[in-house]
């Protein structure tokens, strides 16, 4: 089963944390510093997109540990990762594949990841 995209906002930073933030914008986009320089006055704006649910957590989790504030938004339905760590209420969700509630964002981040084998029918009559 396919499962949701998700993308990093950068949506600022602190006055003096210009440089470590266009470091880690270098590191995690690969732009050159002049382009991350570009993006870091651009914000609020979109780092990276269509990555899997733990590389944007990494992600906006080295942003905001430089000193940015990073939001991690799901790309099914567009609700915005807590930056604590909670999972979100399961509330209303775009996918058609997943449940609200068995949606990545939904769940706590230290939770297992719970792997869901489509149900095949059985050959036994």
């Amino acid at each position: 089963m396919e499962e949701p995209d998700f993308a990093v906002v950068l949506t600022g930073w602190a006055g003096d944390s210009r440089r470590e933030v266009i470091g880690v914008l270098r590191a995690v986009t690969g732009l050159s510093a002049w382009r991350s320089a570009l993006l870091l006055s651009a914000a609020p704006a979109p780092v990276v997109e269509e990555v899997p649910f733990e590389t944007a957590v990494r992600a906006a989790a080295s942003l905001r540990a430089a000193g940015a504030g990073a939001d991690v938004v799901c790309g099914w339905c567009a609700r915005t990762l807590p930056p604590d760590g909670r999972p979100l209420s399961p509330g209303p969700c775009a996918s058609r594949h997943w449940s609200a509630a068995d949606c990545r964002a939904s769940r706590s981040r230290g939770a297992a990841r719970q792997a869901r084998a489509p149900e095949r029918p059985s050959c036994e009559g």
